[in-house]
């Protein structure tokens, strides 16, 4: 190892000190204050708005330090509304998250004696690589207290390594302090303790004999440790949260979020590779592979020269990954702590690549311009990748200035109900009650009950309860579609086709519960009665044209009949999925669905919109009308150019599927044993009953998702019946798509694997592996879209397996 200087934090130039981080936190912070969500997001995002703001107490753990701090925030900087005041925050401490990174690489270069302009660009490399990461940039446009985290545990990195440098114990004090803060903030900032104890105790291992600094450390983690003493002394008179936080019990229980535990290590030891599969595929969408390599350089460099110095963030990642890639909550959030770590690898990488050089002027002009064309590549490569980086999170639209969805439902829940008198009961999930909440406790805009009434649907009551609970206190509305509801036997009848509410009727369906639409007078085959309809008139290219049409039957029907359209060049055939299909009906009662239609992203133009018939049970494609013809003209839609402008996104040619224009299966492999075969293979794949295989499954995102989707994996028989099932979040629960706002950016690819067991009482026979995805909360698959743009079905058949004895 080399030798350490000793010296304290400053260079030769002291303006660089201050000026090189300043300017990195003040383009950081534009950079993420100009990206900024501009009010209330669905979810846990407007919850850390409004709970500073009315000074309660947030869900599990609390975040005491996170909920002072933004008060403080929300009291000294009066930028907008309360909402996007609370946005900024997240973009302020992101901004010294980048800082923070750019610190921990200046002061290792310090200490490794590596000239002041390596050093400077080393550190301002990693700082810039981290500040454009996918991850840190999405969670630094919206209130939330993981940015925090982040930021803690990279301060208590940075901390340690200057104690480690300098050996002045002020530094391991302020490390206490930080501690202590950390731990009143949320319990993932603590899974770095064991690498900073075996970091300590290596670096001074005759630290437990000396009474003073120990004693003196420990009062620093106390100080830290005071924002706890806002649950006892606020919880009695909290205007939300609970209330019971000044008694032992109530605060344990919060303050280690029992209820949550469920979500740790859900995964096993089998599952390990794919596991680190995941990981990899996420870190590829944060860093470009130059960067990844220079990470990897960096803990080689780091270890050959300071071996102390690796055990820090080397186990900080052991104890992270390990910990995050086997949970299935918040992972994205949770990767915030390692990825900051990747960061400062990546610096130090370009410290190792810039070992030739000198940073005497005399010494530098003897040489020749070899190494100023040394210095040149690094300076490149530190411009360069953040800046291509970047670039392409700009281009894939991951900013969050124009999402206004949140705000729009609530703009929604106050025009539909406010002032109308109806004495409505609206059940709503946590995702859309956090916006109203916020709306409500920091804009002055009650909502009175005479008009509407909120209702909380949590996990410990089921939506058809909650109807039951509520059915007779007047008119029950749904924030959107929720099939438990109609499966109890109740019917969903949307409340206009560009409204989100469902209303709730007890069967039958009458006018009366309907809300306007175009009358029609059309009989299928003399069976179905379309009544009406409601469409648009004009629609956007690679976005679904939303129709509701009115159906009835007169006499029961046992057969299943479904609608189907014409659009132009299109044609759609709806599937049954997640819908109240003929054999349901009641007759005379009227019967509102929904039905889209994707439309390509080349689309443009005007087109007919008809509608026909067919008798699904029957095996009839088409069926007569009473217009004498197959299909009946409804309205004429111009579809104009979608938001993707003058570029729309494409299908790759060789993607197996384009599921609703919003993602594409480019991929899918199958390995059992020694056999691997690629989607769509012909060839069945053999496997033992009760034996393990694995599916890797290659998604890209098309379009940003609208909702949360979950992939389904289903082994068949013959009469299409799953003998095996696997539905989980993409990545198994570490890369959903739609969290609050869409998380998948357009153009960004994802390994998902998946290792699966053969039922072992399954008999042996041929079976079929099919996938796809559908809604979280309406169930409804996607539709696949063949290379026509029409619609395909709702599943890929991947390929036959043979299941044999064991």
């Amino acid at each position: 190892m080399a030798a350490r200087i000793p010296c304290n934090l400053s260079i030769s130039r002291p303006r660089l000190a201050v000026l090189c981080p300043a300017i990195l936190w003040s383009g950081a912070f534009a950079l993420y204050a100009a990206t900024a969500a501009p009010g209330t997001l669905f979810g846990d995002p407007s919850e850390y708005q409004f709970i500073p703001a009315i000074l309660g107490i947030a869900h599990p753990p609390g975040y005491a330090l996170y909920t002072l701090m933004a008060r403080l925030w929300q009291m000294i900087v009066p930028v907008g509304t309360i909402a996007f005041r609370t946005n900024l925050l997240a973009a302020a401490v992101g901004a010294w998250a980048v800082v923070a990174v750019y610190l921990n690489v200046y002061i290792l270069g310090m200490a490794l004696g590596r000239p002041q302009p390596v050093v400077l660009l080393g550190a301002l490399f990693g700082g810039a690589s981290w500040a454009v990461a996918t991850d840190l940039w999405q969670h630094a446009t919206h209130a939330n207290p993981h940015v925090v985290s982040a930021a803690l545990a990279l301060t208590h990195l940075a901390l340690l390594f200057a104690w480690w440098y300098t050996d002045q114990d002020r530094w391991l004090y302020g490390f206490a302090v930080t501690i202590g803060l950390a731990a009143t903030h949320h319990p993932i900032t603590l899974m770095g303790v064991p690498a900073y104890g075996v970091f300590i105790l290596i670096h001074r291992p005759g630290i437990w004999r000396q009474r003073r600094v120990l004693l003196t450390a420990v009062g620093c983690a106390l100080l830290g440790l005071l924002p706890l003493l806002y649950y006892p002394l606020r919880s009695p008179s909290a205007p939300f949260g609970p209330t019971d936080m000044h008694t032992w019990s109530g605060f344990w229980r919060h303050f280690t979020a029992q209820g949550l535990r469920v979500n740790l290590f859900h995964f096993g030891l089998a599952d390990q590779f794919d596991r680190i599969r995941v990981f990899v595929s996420l870190l590829r969408l944060q860093f470009p592979l130059p960067t990844i390599a220079c990470m990897l350089l960096g803990m080689a460099w780091l270890a050959r020269r300071a071996a102390k110095a690796t055990l820090l963030p080397g186990l900080f990642l052991l104890t992270h990954l390990a910990f995050t890639l086997n949970t299935v909550q918040d992972v994205m959030a949770y990767l915030l702590l390692p990825m900051g770590a990747f960061a400062i690898l990546g610096g130090v990488g370009l410290l190792a690549l810039g070992g030739g050089i000198d940073g005497k002027r005399e010494e530098q002009a003897s040489k020749g311009g070899r190494r100023q064309w040394q210095f040149g590549a690094l300076f490149l490569l530190c411009v360069g990748l953040p800046l291509y980086q970047g670039g392409l999170n700009i281009g894939r639209g991951i900013s969050l200035r124009d999402f206004t969805a949140a705000d729009d439902y609530v703009a929604a829940v106050y025009e539909r109900f406010a002032g109308r008198g109806e004495g409505a009961i609206l059940l709503s999930d946590w995702e859309h009650l956090t916006p109203l909440w916020t709306h409500i406790y920091t804009q002055g805009h009650p909502l009175n009950e005479e008009d509407v009434k909120l209702v909380f649907v949590s996990t410990a009551t089921t939506w058809p309860q909650a109807v039951w609970d509520h059915i007779a206190e007047g008119p029950v509305y749904l924030p959107a579609e929720r099939p438990a509801v109609r499966n109890a036997g109740f019917r969903l009848v949307p409340d206009g086709r560009s409204s989100p509410f469902y209303r709730v009727v007890a069967p039958p369906v009458t006018d009366e519960h309907l809300p306007p639409y175009h009358p029609l007078d059309v009989w299928a085959d003399g069976r179905v009665h379309l009544v009406g309809f409601d469409a648009p008139t004009t629609a956007r290219s690679g976005e679904p044209l939303r129709l509701l049409l009115y159906q009835q039957v007169t006499e029961p029907l046992e057969g299943i009949w479904m609608p189907w359209a014409q659009f132009g060049p299109l044609e759609a055939r709806w599937t049954t999925d997640s819908r109240l299909l003929t054999p349901q009906w009641q007759p005379g009662e009227i019967v509102p669905e929904v039905y889209e239609l994707p439309i390509p992203f080349d689309l443009t133009g005007r087109y007919e919109l008809r509608l026909g018939y067919a008798d699904l049970s029957g095996g009839r494609p088409t069926l007569a009308l009473s217009t004498g013809e197959t299909l009946v003209g409804l309205t004429t839609v111009t579809v104009e150019p979608g938001s993707s402008g003058e570029h729309p996104p494409t299908v790759p040619e060789h993607a197996l599927a384009d599921l609703d224009h919003q993602v594409a299966l480019v991929r899918a492999s199958v390995l059992a044993g020694r056999q691997r075969r690629y989607a769509r293979w012909e060839e069945p794949v053999a496997v033992h009953a009760g034996q393990a295989f694995h599916l890797t499954l290659r998604w890209q995102a098309l379009a940003s998702p609208r909702e949360s989707l979950t992939v389904f994996i289903h082994l068949i028989d013959g009469n299409g019946r799953p003998v095996l099932s696997h539905d989980y979040t993409p990545l198994g629960g570490s890369a959903p798509t739609y969290l609050w706002f869409p998380k998948w950016l357009p153009g960004q690819t994802f390994t998902d694997p998946y290792r699966l067991i053969v039922p072992a009482e399954l008999p042996g026979g041929d079976y079929w592996l099919e996938v796809g995805m559908y809604g979280m909360t309406s169930l409804r698959r996607l539709p696949v879209v063949d290379l026509a743009g029409n619609l395909a079905g709702d599943r890929v058949i991947l390929g036959p397996v043979r299941v044999t004895g064991k």
